[in-house]
C-alpha cells in the first residue's frame, strides 16, 4: 500500500460511525492551517473525486468559495463521503463561530454534520505527525529532529507513491526520505516507462538527470530512450533476462506505483501460441496482461461448465483447475486484482478437500464433533471464494462452481442433522445454556457469528497475544435472534410462551408482554449484568453485556456479498475485544444466538403456501391451526406445547434467498462462545480499574494490582512527552484513591488515555479518558 493510498484509506475511516446510534456523517473536514498538505491535495483527487478545497473560485481543480462548496454537498451523488479541505484554516477556528474566519463561516455549521479528520487529541494532522503517530497514523518510528520534519515536508509529493512497507521496521531519518526521490535507476526506468513524457521533462529540469538516465540504459539495459522509446523497454522487460530481471522484481514489488507499465505491456501483440506444439505445452506468460486475461476467460467458462457436472465429476475437476492456474496467483496480475479466479479456484479446491474427508455421522456429539474441527472449513471456504471473485463474471463462475460441490454436501448433513430432530439437546429453559453474572466478565454478543468466523476470530485473537478457549453448543429453535438471544439461565426461567403474532419473541411470564431490545436491557441490568452500550467500556467491576457488529444485518441485505464484510466485522470485533481487556475486563465471552445459511444463487425453495401459515420466515413458519402442510414439525423452545415448521433440509419457504437461518442445520444452530483474557506472565500484573471520576482537571482512580507502578495521563499512551499530568503519579495501594492533575486549562475536552506504567518504562495498561469529562 502507497502513502496516497494509506491517507485516502484514513480519509475514508474518519467517516466511519455507529450505525445503531448516529446518522451517517455528511462531510470530513480536513483543517491544515499552516498549508502544510497543499501540494497533495491534486494527485489524492485524482482517486478520491470528491475531495474538494476552500479557497478561489476554481471548479476544474474543485475549488471554491464556501457557498460552492455546500451546494457540492446538496448535488454530488456517490458512495464516499466528501471532503473539503481547509487549507490556511485550523480545527481551532471552528470552536465559536466568533473565531471562525469570514470565509469559513457559511462552513462552520458543517461540523455539526460530520466529522473532523484530526488527530485524536483534536490538533491538526501534520505530514510529521501522520508519519509518526500510531493512533489513526502511520506508525513508522520517524526521528524527531527539524531536519527530518523538514525532508518529509520537501519529500512530501513524491512520498506519495512509496510504499509504506518500504518504510517500516526502521528508523526513519532525513536521509532515509531524501533518498526515495533521488536517483534510484530501477524505479527512474519504471516511472519513465509508465509516463515518457513527464519523466523526461522532470529529469530534464534537473540538469544532467536525463542524459545520465539515458548512459545507464544504454550501458545497463541495452536500449536507447530516446530513440528506441518506451516500447522497445516493454519489449525487453518482458523478456526477463539480464538486469531486466531485477526491474521485473521491482515492478512486482509495488506495481501501483508504476501504473503506465501495466498500459505499456498492453500495447504489445498478445502471446501466440506455437503451432508446431501440442495446446497441453502451451505455457501463458506472466509478462502480458493479456495473456493471465485470456487465462482468466479460459477458467470462467471451465467453472461455468461444472454446471451440468455430478459432484463427483465436479469435485475432480476443481483439483485440477486449481492445480493448472496455481502459479497465476503469484503473478503481478494477481496482486492487482486482476486474477480473482485464479485466486478462487484455490479456495474452491480447499472446500472440495473438506466435502471429500467428510464422513457421516450420527450422534448430536459426533456432528459437533466434526463441524467444529473439520465442517466449519468448507463455509470459510465458501466465503473466500466469494470474496476473491466479486466482479459479475467472476461471481457468476465461483456461483455455479460453489453450488455444483457444495450445495450436495449441505444437504447432506442437513438430512444427518434433521433425522435426529426428535432428541435436539435444547428443548427449552431448562437445557439452555447459563451466562452467570460473574465479577470480571464482559459478555460480549454479535448477532450471528456464525462458527466458521468464530474460528477467523479466534486465530485473530491469538495473533494479538491473548488466551482464548473456544466452545460451542446448541441454539435455541427457531435459530432466530426473537427466540435464541434471550435463551439463556438465569434469564430464561423469567420467560415463555404464548407464540403470538408474527414473530417468535419470548414473553415475559410475569406480564406475558413480548421481550423488545429495551426491556432485554432492562432484564439483564435486574440480573445484576450492567449494559454498555457498543461505544462504552465501562468500569471493570461486576458483569456487563454489551453488542457489537452487523453480521446478521449485512447478511439479511446484501446476501452472498456478506462475504465482502466478514473480514471487516470480524477485524472490528478483535478490536473490541482488546479494547474491553485493556480496559480492566478480567474476560471478555463472546456469544451469539444462532448461524445461517448462505448460498450463492439463492436457496432451494419448499412450497408452503400462505393460507397455511399464520407466519413465514425463509426457514421457519407458524403454521395456521390445523393446516395440512406435510412439513415436519417440532416444538418452540419457549412454550414446548407451540408447534413451529422447519424448512427441510437447507430449503427456505421464500424463494430467491442467499443467506438465511431459522431452520436446523448445522450452520444454523451449532454456535460458539470464546472466552477470551489476556495472557499473564510471572512478571506481569494484572491491573483492575475499580473507579474513575474527574473532579474538575483532577483524575481520581481506585486500582488493584497498581500499587507503587506509575499513572500518568496522555495523548499517545506509549510516550511520556505527550503527558497532560502536572507530573505522573506512584499509584496507591489496592482499593486507595490515586489522583492526576492536569494543570493545562486548553486541554479541557481533549481526547486522552489514563496509562499504568511499568517498572520498564512500559505501558501495561490503558483506558480512554475525556479530560475533565466523566
Amino acid at each position: 500500500m502507497t502513502i496516497l493510498e494509506c491517507i485516502l484509506k484514513y480519509l475514508r475511516s474518519a467517516a466511519s460511525y455507529n450505525k445503531h446510534e448516529l446518522a451517517a456523517p455528511r462531510v470530513i473536514l480536513w483543517p491544515d492551517e499552516e498549508h502544510l498538505w497543499a501540494e497533495c491535495i491534486e494527485p489524492l483527487r485524482a482517486h478520491y473525486p470528491v475531495l474538494w478545497s476552500l479557497g478561489d473560485y476554481s471548479p476544474d481543480e474543485a475549488s471554491g468559495p464556501a457557498a460552492w462548496l455546500r451546494y457540492q454537498l446538496e448535488t454530488q451523488p456517490g458512495e464516499d463521503v466528501p471532503v473539503i479541505y481547509l487549507s490556511g484554516i485550523g480545527r481551532s477556528a471552528f470552536r465559536s463561530a466568533e473565531q471562525c474566519p469570514n470565509q469559513a463561516k457559511h462552513l462552520f455549521a458543517l461540523q455539526f454534520q460530520g466529522q473532523f479528520w484530526t488527530q485524536k487529541n483534536g490538533k491538526n494532522w501534520t505530514p510529521f505527525a501522520f508519519f509518526s503517530s500510531a493512533d489513526g497514523g502511520l506508525g513508522l518510528d520517524v526521528a524527531g529532529d527539524q531536519d527530518t520534519k523538514k525532508a518529509i515536508q520537501e519529500s512530501l509529493p513524491k512520498l506519495l507513491e512509496a510504499e509504506l512497507a518500504a518504510l517500516q521496521g526502521r528508523k526513519l531519518e532525513a536521509g532515509d526520505f531524501r533518498a526515495i526521490v533521488t536517483k534510484d535507476p530501477v524505479r527512474t526506468l519504471l516511472r519513465w516507462m509508465g509516463n515518457p513524457v513527464k519523466i523526461k521533462l522532470e529529469l530534464e529540469k534537473s540538469g544532467s538527470q536525463w542524459t545520465s538516465f539515458c548512459a545507464i540504459c544504454r550501458d545497463t539495459y541495452g536500449f536507447n530512450p530516446e530513440k528506441d522509446g518506451a516500447i522497445t523497454a516493454a519489449e525487453k522487460l518482458t523478456s526477463g533476462k539480464a538486469a531486466w530481471e531485477l526491474v521485473w522484481g521491482r515492478y512486482k514489488e509495488a506495481p501501483r506505483s508504476y501504473p503506465g507499465v501495466k498500459e505499456l505491456l498492453e500495447s504489445l501483440p498478445p502471446q501466440q501460441m506455437d503451432i508446431f506444439k501440442e495446446a497441453s505445452e502451451y505455457k501463458p506468460s506472466e509478462y502480458k496482461p493479456s495473456s493471465n486475461r485470456q487465462e482468466e476467460w479460459r477458467l470462467e467458462k471451465d467453472l461455468c461448465a461444472l454446471s451440468s457436472a455430478s459432484p463427483k465429476d465436479a469435485l475432480a475437476k476443481i483439483h485440477s483447475l486449481a492445480a493448472e492456474h496455481s502459479r497465476r496467483t503469484s503473478w503481478v496480475w494477481a496482486t492487482l486484482g486482476e486474477s480473482p479466479l485464479a485466486m478462487a479456484v484455490g479456495h474452491l479446491r480447499d472446500l472440495a478437500e473438506v466435502i471429500q474427508a467428510s464422513g457421516y455421522p450420527s450422534t448430536w456429539e459426533a456432528l459437533a464433533d466434526y463441524y467444529s474441527t473439520l465442517g466449519w472449513k468448507a463455509d470459510r471456504s465458501v466465503l473466500r471464494t466469494l470474496n476473491a471473485a466479486r466482479s459479475t463474471a467472476a461471481t457468476r463462475a465461483v456461483t455455479v462452481a460453489i453450488r455444483a460441490i457444495y450445495l450436495p454436501w449441505l444437504e447432506k448433513f442437513s438430512t444427518l442433522t434433521q433425522a435426529l430432530a426428535a432428541t435436539y439437546p435444547v428443548t427449552g429453559p431448562q437445557t439452555c445454556r447459563t451466562l452467570p453474572a460473574e465479577e470480571g466478565t464482559a459478555y460480549l454478543f454479535a448477532d450471528g457469528l456464525r462458527l466458521d468466523l468464530a474460528r477467523l476470530l479466534e486465530e485473530k485473537l491469538i495473533s494479538s497475544e491473548l488466551e482464548v478457549r473456544f466452545e460451542h453448543g446448541w441454539s435455541a429453535l427457531p435459530t432466530v435472534t426473537a427466540t435464541a438471544k434471550p435463551a439463556w439461565m438465569p434469564l430464561a426461567e423469567k420467560l415463555g410462551g404464548p407464540l403470538e403474532g408474527a414473530g417468535f419473541q419470548s414473553r415475559e411470564q410475569s406480564n406475558g408482554k413480548a421481550i423488545v431490545h429495551a426491556r432485554f436491557k432492562q432484564l439483564v441490568t435486574e440480573l445484576g449484568i450492567s449494559f454498555l452500550e457498543s461505544n462504552e467500556l465501562g468500569l471493570p467491576t461486576g458483569c456487563a453485556w454489551t453488542e457489537f457488529g452487523c453480521l446478521d444485518t449485512y447478511g439479511h441485505d446484501q446476501g452472498a456479498k456478506l462475504a465482502w464484510r466478514v473480514e471487516e466485522e470480524i477485524s472490528a470485533l478483535q478490536q473490541r475485544v482488546g479494547e474491553l481487556l485493556q480496559a480492566g475486563w478480567a474476560k471478555v465471552k463472546v456469544i451469539t444466538d444462532h448461524g445461517w445459511l448462505l448460498l450463492p444463487g439463492g436457496l432451494p425453495k419448499a412450497e408452503l403456501p400462505k393460507h397455511l401459515a399464520e407466519s413465514r420466515w425463509g426457514r421457519c413458519a407458524i403454521p395456521s391451526a390445523g393446516a395440512k402442510h406435510g412439513f415436519p414439525m417440532t416444538s418452540w423452545f419457549w412454550d414446548a406445547a407451540e408447534a413451529i415448521v422447519l424448512a427441510p433440509g437447507v430449503s427456505c419457504f421464500v424463494s430467491g434467498m442467499e443467506y438465511a437461518h431459522g431452520g436446523l442445520t448445522l450452520q444454523e444452530a451449532l454456535i460458539p462462545s470464546l472466552t477470551v483474557s489476556a495472557k499473564q506472565t510471572g512478571s506481569t500484573k494484572s491491573v483492575v480499574l475499580k473507579e474513575m471520576k474527574w473532579s474538575g482537571m483532577r483524575l481520581n482512580v481506585v486500582l488493584e494490582g497498581a500499587q507503587g507502578l506509575t499513572v500518568d495521563v496522555r495523548s499517545k499512551v506509549a510516550d511520556a512527552a505527550t503527558s497532560f499530568a502536572a507530573s505522573p503519579t506512584t499509584a496507591a495501594a489496592d482499593g486507595q484513591k490515586t489522583s492526576l492533575l492536569v494543570v493545562d486549562d486548553e486541554a479541557l475536552g481533549a481526547a486522552a488515555f489514563f496509562v499504568v506504567i511499568d517498572q520498564n518504562g512500559q505501558p501495561i495498561f490503558k483506558h480512554s479518558v475525556v479530560i475533565g469529562e466523566n
